[in-house]
Formats: structure tokens, sequence, C-alpha cells
């Protein structure tokens, strides 16, 4: 029996509005531990806000001198966005992520409410599930020349624009050619600054009696934010079985590393959307 999106979608879809703000977002991103939200109008997808559209928003130098709560979501969603049927086969919603280059798409019924969410973090599970032994990850990853890499000196403004440039989420920081740390989404996202001069601070935010509002860092380093010690790869490894890991661990992506430890490339979600959208052709 064929696979469809239905099989694997998520439902419930955590939603909001076009007039939520992105405060708002922010709290559901951080709490739920996900990376987009369907903005519904009634029952009817009407846009998704991504974590990248935060960051992409966030570097708009008038944007940036905002609070958060008085950003609307409407103002960084993307919209009009494509829509997938819960009868879709799994491999051609595959296709589809890889040909309309997106991350994920609301799931509608017939009559066009939505009944759920599919993601690459789907199509990796379903991968996981159907290729043990079939690809190495040399296979799958992109190889160095495609990696966006920094040095813990550079800004994170300058992490934002590799990302676009890149389009991707999650650029890597390295020492010589060793693999030292990671940049995501998250990271660029959710910055808070404190009146108290503690830092730059990631994850869950905390409160303080001077009750400072939320805004992101104006230079903040990538050695500021990024996470140490990534977990890493080897290229020769299981493709399946790093699948496996990235579900495990909750990170939609790690460094790949040859024999001598230097960076070899990166594995993704999305390059296991890569492979399932290739088989069907």
């Amino acid at each position: 029996m064929e696979t469809t999106v239905k099989d694997l979608m998520q439902s419930p879809v955590r939603v909001v509005s076009k007039g939520d703000t992105i405060a708002h977002a922010r709290n559901i991103f951080l709490r739920e531990r996900i990376s987009r939200l369907v903005v519904v109008d009634g029952s009817t997808p009407i846009g998704m806000l991504a974590k990248k559209d935060v960051v992409v928003g966030l570097s708009n130098y008038r944007m940036r001198a905002r609070e958060l709560g008085s950003i609307s979501i409407q103002e960084v969603m993307r919209s009009p966005i494509k829509v997938i049927n819960e009868g879709t086969p799994i491999i051609d919603a595959a296709r589809l992520m890889v040909s309309e280059n997106i991350r994920g798409f609301p799931v509608v019924e017939e009559g066009g409410a939505l009944v759920g969410i599919i993601t690459k973090t789907d199509l990796t599970r379903f991968f996981y599930e159907h290729y043990a032994g079939k690809y190495k990850v040399s296979d799958v990853a992109s190889k160095r020349d495609y990696v966006p890499v920094l040095h813990g000196g550079h800004t994170a403004l300058r992490a934002v624009d590799l990302m676009q440039e890149y389009h991707t989420d999650r650029i890597v920081v390295v020492e010589g050619e060793k693999p030292v740390g990671i940049v995501t989404e998250t990271d660029l996202s959710f910055l808070r600054n404190y009146r108290s001069g503690s830092g730059p601070h990631r994850g869950e935010a905390a409160y303080d009696d001077e009750q400072a509002p939320s805004r992101v860092y104006l230079l903040p380093t990538v050695d500021d934010i990024m996470t140490r010690d990534p977990l890493v790869v080897d290229m020769l490894s299981d493709a399946a079985s790093a699948a496996g890991m990235l579900l495990d661990n909750g990170i939609g992506g790690m460094p790949v590393i040859d024999e001598r430890g230097d960076l070899a490339g990166m594995l993704t979600k999305f390059d296991f959307v890569k492979i399932i959208a290739r088989e069907a052709n």
C-alpha cells in the first residue's frame, strides 16, 4: 500500500493568525520546539511563518529596531503559499518540496480545510525507516565546496547574509578545517538583549526586575551564539543511521567529516528529501 501524506503528517497543527505578533510566535517556537507555524484565516491556511522568516525580517535595520511585540506576523510571513492534499503520495510530496525549495507544506482535506502539516522531518523519518543500508552519507550530503562556513570572529549579521546566500538554515563554524561549532536559524532568531549587560543569550527567555524588552542584538559574534562541539558524522557512515541521529537529537543537520576529522560536507534533513524525490524519477 502506497504511503501518503496523511500517513506521515503531523496533526493537530500549531497555528497563528496574521494579526498575532512575532513575540507570540517566538514563544510558541521555543515552547513547542518547532520550526514553522501555519497562518490561518478560520480553518483556511493563508501563510507560513518559519524561524528563517523571522531571521530575514529582523535583518532589516528598521525592523530590527522595533520590539518583537510590535511586529505582526503578517509583516514577515510567506504568503501566498502552496498546500498539499492529504491523499498525495509521499514521493510526490518530496518532489514538490524540492521543486519549490520549501521545507514544509500545510496539508488540507478535499474541502480546503487545514488538517495537518508535512515537513522535512517527516520525510527524514520515512528515509530512516525505509532506506537502511542503501546509501552512505557521502552519497546524500552536500559537498564541502557547497557548505557555508564562518569563523568565530564574524558577526551574527554575516551569518544572516550567508544563510540567505546559500538558502540554508545552518552554518558551520571552523578553526582551520575542523568543525568547532554550528549556527542555526534558531540561534539568530531568538537572541535577547539585557540591560544588565550580561551578554547575548539563546533559548528560553529569562525575566528580570527591569522588564527589558526582547530585541535582537546588533553585533553579537558567531562565537557568542554558536553551539559548540556539534554532533558530526563520518562520510562513510550509513545514511539511514545518520538520519536516525538527526531525529534522535532533534537537530536539522550536522557537519560531515573525513578520516582526518576535517570538514567534508554538511548533512541536513532536506538532503534526505532530495534523495526520496530523486528516486521517484
